[in-house]
C-alpha cells in the first residue's frame, strides 16, 4: 500500500510533467513541501495524557509528512510560540479557563491560516469561552456509556475520508452533541441511535473559522480507540486537510446547502471567472491577487461570468497589504475594469464601507465605530445581502452598512468581482466564496464606456 508521502511525490512529479511537457525536469528535482509542523495540546481530566499522546505523535509522524510536538502546558499558548506551527491539535479535557492572552493567541493563529483539529474531549473543554464552540463547531456535555458501536462515512468524496472504511466499529464513548454550528459539514456519523436521540450523532465534521480549516473528531478516549486504524487514518487526514495539504476545502455547510447557497469558487481553479492571469492565481483553496513587484497603474479585477440580482453573498478575505474590495451588481468594462457597488476591504479607514466604484464613491461609512471595532489582522468574514433597493453589508457578523437605493437608474443586477487596487504593490486572498440567489428578475449587466472614479 502506498503511503501519503509516496502519493505526494507522484502528484508532484505529475504536476511537473503536465506543466512542462516532454522537456520537463526529472521528478527528483521537483521541490517537496516541508513537513507540516503540528502542535498537539494535551492534558486535563479523565484521560491518559501522559503515555498516549507521545505514542499517537509517533504514529502520525510515520509517513514523514508531519512533525508532531506534544505539550501539556497551556502557558505555551502564546502568539510567539504558536506562530511556527501549521496545525494545532487540541487533544485535551480542560474544565479550566484560558486566559484572555491565550484566547487571543489561538484566534490570531486561526486568522493567519493555521489549521485546527479538535479531538474527543476538546469538544467539552473551555466552556466558559463561548467562542471555542464557534471554532470547533459544537459543544458536547455528555455521552452514553463506553461501548463498541459502528460508525459510517457520510461524505465519501471528502479527502479526509480517504482510506477510511465506509463502515467500521470502534470502542469509545458515544458522544452526544448539545450545541451544533451552522458552518459544519458532517464526514462521519453513528450507524445507530444513541442517548434517546431521533437521528444518528455526527462523529467527525469540518467547519470554517475566519478562513482557516477546522476538523472535529469525536472518538479518541483511550489507547484502544486511538490504536484503531480508522481513527488513526481519520486523524492524520484531518491534520493534512487542516494544514491545506489535502483538498479541496469544504465548499458549503449542510445548512447552507439546504438554504440554496452555491460556491462561486471551486477551491481549485478560477473556472467561470475572467481575469488577468498575470495577477491572479489559486493555491491551497485560496484565490490570491498579487501585484508585486511593480504594482498597477489602474485597478484590475477577477470577474464572475454570471450576473446576479438579489442574493446573499458570503466570503472570507485576508488583506495581506494594500486596498481591495468585492464588487456586486456591477457593470463589466473593458480590460478587467468594473463600475458599481463595492464592499470595501481597506485598512485603516474603509473596511466595511459601501462604495460605488467609478461612480458616487463612498455611500456608507461602515468603518467608523463599526468595522474598526472587530476587524483583525488576517482572515475576516464578510456578507453582502442585496434584495430589491436595499443593500446590507456585514463584517464578522456586525452590520457595517445598510443602504436603500433611491436612484432608479442604478443596476439591480450585475457581476461579482474581486479588486486589486492600482498603486503600490499589494496582495489579497479570498476563500469560501458562496452565494445564495434570491428569486428575482436577474439579467446580465450591459457594458458601458469607462469613466472616472
Amino acid at each position: 500500500m502506498m503511503t501519503h508521502r509516496t502519493l505526494h511525490r507522484i502528484a508532484i512529479a505529475m504536476s511537473v510533467l503536465l506543466a512542462a511537457g516532454a522537456s520537463s525536469l526529472p521528478a527528483e528535482q521537483a521541490a517537496e513541501p516541508k513537513p507540516l509542523k503540528v502542535l498537539m495540546i494535551v492534558g486535563g481530566i479523565a484521560h491518559d495524557y501522559e503515555t498516549l499522546p507521545p505514542k499517537l505523535a509517533r504514529v502520525l509522524g510515520k509517513d514523514e509528512d508531519m512533525i508532531v510536538e506534544v505539550t501539556g502546558d497551556l502557558g505555551r499558548l502564546t502568539d510567539e510560540h504558536l506562530r511556527p506551527f501549521d496545525v494545532l491539535v487540541f487533544n485535551n479535557c480542560h474544565d479550566a479557563d484560558l486566559s484572555e492572552d491565550q484566547r487571543q493567541a489561538v484566534l490570531s493563529a486561526l486568522r493567519r491560516n493555521t489549521g485546527l483539529v479538535a479531538v474527543h474531549c476538546a469538544l467539552w473543554s473551555f466552556q466558559s469561552w463561548p467562542e471555542w464552540r464557534n471554532i470547533v463547531g459544537a459543544l458536547v456535555l455528555g455521552h452514553d456509556p463506553f461501548a463498541s458501536f459502528d460508525v459510517v462515512v457520510v461524505d465519501h468524496e471528502h479527502p479526509i475520508n480517504t482510506d477510511v472504511p465506509d463502515r467500521f466499529t470502534i470502542a469509545d464513548e458515544p458522544y452526544l452533541v448539545t450545541e451544533w454550528g451552522g458552518n459544519n459539514h458532517v464526514l462521519l456519523r453513528t450507524a445507530a441511535l444513541h442517548g434517546g436521540r431521533d437521528k444518528p450523532e455526527p462523529m467527525a465534521w469540518t467547519t470554517r473559522y475566519h478562513g482557516s480549516r477546522v476538523v472535529s473528531i469525536m472518538p479518541g478516549h483511550d489507547e484502544q480507540a486511538q490504536a484503531a486504524p480508522a481513527f488513526q487514518t481519520l486523524l492524520a487526514n484531518g491534520i493534512r486537510w487542516a494544514g491545506r495539504r489535502l483538498g479541496p476545502a469544504t465548499l458549503l455547510s449542510e445548512e447552507e446547502r439546504q438554504e440554496g447557497f452555491v460556491p462561486l469558487f471551486d477551491s481549485k481553479t478560477l473556472a467561470n471567472w475572467r481575469f488577468d492571469r498575470r495577477y491572479w492565481k489559486t493555491r491551497d483553496g485560496l484565490i490570491i491577487g498579487n501585484t508585486h513587484p511593480d504594482g498597477l497603474k489602474k485597478h484590475t479585477y477577477a470577474i464572475t461570468e454570471q450576473a446576479f440580482g438579489d442574493f446573499i453573498l458570503r466570503y472570507s478575505v485576508n488583506l495581506v497589504s494594500g486596498n481591495s474590495g468585492v464588487q456586486f451588481r456591477s457593470l463589466e468594462w473593458p480590460d478587467y475594469e468594473v463600475a458599481g457597488y463595492q464592499a470595501d476591504v481597506v485598512l485603516p479607514f474603509g473596511w466595511g464601507n459601501l462604495h460605488e466604484q467609478n461612480g458616487r464613491r463612498k455611500l456608507v461609512d461602515g468603518w467608523t465605530g463599526k468595522a474598526d471595532r472587530n476587524v483583525q489582522p488576517g482572515w475576516n468574514d464578510m456578507e453582502v445581502i442585496a434584495q430589491g433597493p436595499r443593500v446590507i453589508l456585514k463584517t464578522n457578523g456586525v452590520v457595517t452598512a445598510d443602504w436603500t437605493e433611491t436612484d432608479a437608474d442604478v443596476p439591480k443586477a450585475g457581476i461579482v468581482a474581486l479588486q486589486l487596487h492600482g498603486g503600490d504593490p499589494m496582495e489579497v486572498q479570498y476563500t469560501n466564496i458562496r452565494i445564495k440567489p434570491i428569486p428575482s428578475a436577474t439579467q446580465p449587466a450591459t457594458a458601458q464606456s469607462p469613466g472616472q472614479e
